[in-house]
Order: C-alpha cells, then structure tokens, then sequence
C-alpha cells in the first residue's frame, strides 16, 4: 500500500512549492469564512471543501496537509511513524489507481490529526462557562451541517463515500454527546479532546462526500446486514470463549466493530452498517486463519480477476473494491520484495471470507 507523488510538467520541487503555498492560501480564505458571524471551529472543516480538484488531487492535497501537520502538532512518536507510513501508502495506491484504499488507508490520520488541530486552538478555553459555549457554537454547526450530509446529491454517490460519511456521523454524535459539561466536571481538556474528535468526524464526512469521483451507473442496491451480522457474531462468541490471551485485543477490536455495524443497521444507515460488516469479517478472519504455503501468484491472479469482476460491470462496487484493492496491494508490496506472511494472510482473508460475503450479501433480497 504505497504511492509516489504525483508530478506535472513542473519540476517535482517547484510543484511541492507551489502546492504548498496555495493550500495555504485556501485555507486563509476559508478560515476567513468559518470565522465569520461567530462561528468559532478549526480550518481543517473548511479547508476539504474548498480544494476544485478531482478525487485522486483532493486525496493527494489531503496527504500534503497530513504531512504538513506532523510538523507543526504536538503529536506522539506511535502517531507520528503511523501517519508517515499512512501517507507513503496511500500515495502508493493513488499511483496504482487505488482511490478507495488510499481515501481509507488516510482516513484514521486524518481523523487524528483533525482532532489534535482543533484541540490547539481551543487553548483559551479555560472556564466551564467558555467551554460551554464553544459547545453549543459546535452543535449549531453539527446541526447545520448534518442537514447538509443528508441531503440528497444532484448525482448518485458512490456505495463506499457514502458508507465512510454515515460512520463518521454517527461517531460525530457520540464524540459531542460525550463532551456534555455535566460529565466532564471540571476537566475542559477532556471535553475539548471529544468535541475535537466530533469536529474532526464532521469534516471526514464533509471531505468524502465532496471528492469529485464519477457517478455510478447503477447504485448498489443495500438492505440491513442483520442476518450475516448475526452469524457473524454467533461465530465470534463461540470462537472467543477458546481464545488465548494473546487474542484478547484483536477480539476487543472485532467486538467494537460489530456494535458499530448493528448501532448503523439500526439507524437504516446500510451502506455504513455493510461497510462495517466487512471489516469485522476480515478481523474475524485475521483471528481463526492461517495462511501457510501459499501460492502467491495463484492470489495473485484471483485478486486480478475479482478486481475485473468488481470494474467490468455497471453496477458499483465500491465497497467490494476497496477489500480487493487491500489484497492487491497486499500480493504487490512497494518494495518489490515477496509479500510478507501477514500480508499473504490478509489477501487470503479478503478472497476467502470477506469478498464472499460481500457476494452472498448481495445475492439476498431486502
């Protein structure tokens, strides 16, 4: 999961320079707007919607602004090597046309960092009246922009931006419901850290559905995921209730992703509640599989071939394409060298369970 700049007739150091300098100016215009009328929020909200580019440009643009906050944020070493490893894999995949895994692979980083940057403007937030206040300016702006969000498009959005947006807003409510004031006595920074993990949801939501991705021909047609999130989870318990201590993180994981695919299910938000499932399929799969004397160029060509069954037709695939799309990059690393085992393991995981069951979800009628 790796990519290189992308380049223009410019020299490579001039284009940077140049890039550089007018995501810079963008965001002081869009800055400029967020603050007026008493609007108080971090750049980061603004700043994704301001970019005219199409999709592989904006998601390059949002690397660049990731890269740029690793150097100017207090950010911890873990988040730091995570991130600088995020951003050379998600420029890998945008080389290789990978749109939905690097938007995916940016996602966490983004999120992050966005969170990291509205908690550093907030530093004059020091009494429970102030906080109170930068709150309720916050939901008025989660208000506002969520009926946005939910509005219908001129032009169908792609299955996979919207299942990415319905997880961010979701995880919106709950981050600003847990900054009420009655709860967070007199901790601000606490209440500060969830109101900026909210602000920072919003923007995922607000950035993936302005990316300029072609329309769908034929939208994924979605239902409730109930009835494989259920097997699903009957699996888990009976596998959990064996696992080693050594398990216990990866179950911990696998269990938080299920309860946010039932809590979108829920909600009728199936796009984001299918999305969801997958990826537990693929933790579950992590969990109970070994992947020993493997063929790789056998994977190889099956994940080429599911790639083309994914493209081929008029319907979108999106979701679908962005687990294969993981188990190719998987199957190729960056470097050149022969995929690793825990690589091999997860392209073996996505062919045989997840992939699967995005195809048998499909096959079921509403």
């Amino acid at each position: 999961m790796k990519l290189t700049n992308w380049t223009s007739t410019w020299s490579a150091v001039a284009w940077h320079r140049f890039r550089k300098h007018s995501a810079l100016l963008l965001q002081k215009r869009c800055q400029a707007t967020a603050l007026q009328g008493g609007v108080i929020f971090v750049i980061l909200l603004f700043s994704s919607v301001c970019f005219g580019q199409d999709a592989a440009k904006q998601i390059s643009a949002a690397t660049v602004e990731i890269e740029r906050q690793l150097t100017t944020l207090k950010v911890s070493d873990d988040l730091k090597q995570q991130c600088t490893n995020d951003i050379a894999d998600a420029r890998e995949n945008l080389k290789l046309g990978y749109l939905h895994l690097s938007l995916y692979t940016i996602r966490t980083c983004k999120l992050e960092l966005s969170s990291l940057a509205y908690a550093a403007t907030k530093t004059n937030v020091q009494s429970k009246e102030a906080y109170e206040e930068e709150r309720r300016q916050l939901g008025m702006l989660i208000t506002e922009k969520d009926r946005t969000l939910t509005q219908p498009t001129p032009k169908p959005l792609p299955a996979l931006v919207v299942a990415l947006a319905q997880v961010s807003q979701v995880q919106v409510r709950h981050f600003y419901q847990s900054g009420q004031p009655s709860e967070r006595n007199n901790n601000i920074a606490e209440g500060i850290n969830y109101l900026g993990r909210a602000a920072a949801n919003l923007d995922f939501a607000i950035f993936v559905r302005s990316l300029r991705l072609p329309a769908p021909k034929e939208p994924l047609v979605v239902r409730s995921p109930k009835p494989e999130l259920t097997k699903l989870e009957a699996s888990a318990l009976r596998t959990f209730k064996s696992a080693t201590t050594t398990q216990q993180t990866a179950f911990s994981r696998l269990k938080s992703n299920l309860e946010a695919a039932e809590e979108l299910n829920s909600a009728s938000l199936f796009e984001g509640a299918l999305l969801k499932y997958l990826e537990s399929e693929l933790y579950f799969g992590l969990i109970i599989t070994t992947a020993e004397n493997e063929d790789v160029q056998h994977l190889q060509e099956r994940a080429e071939e599911m790639g083309r069954l994914l493209t081929t037709g008029k319907t979108d695939h999106s979701i679908g394409l962005l687990f294969c799309q993981m188990a190719q990059s998987a199957l190729k690393p960056n470097s050149g060298a022969q995929p690793s085992q825990a690589e091999i393991k997860l392209a073996v995981v996505i062919l045989n369970n997840v992939l699967p069951g995005y195809f048998d979800y499909l096959k079921k009628k509403g």
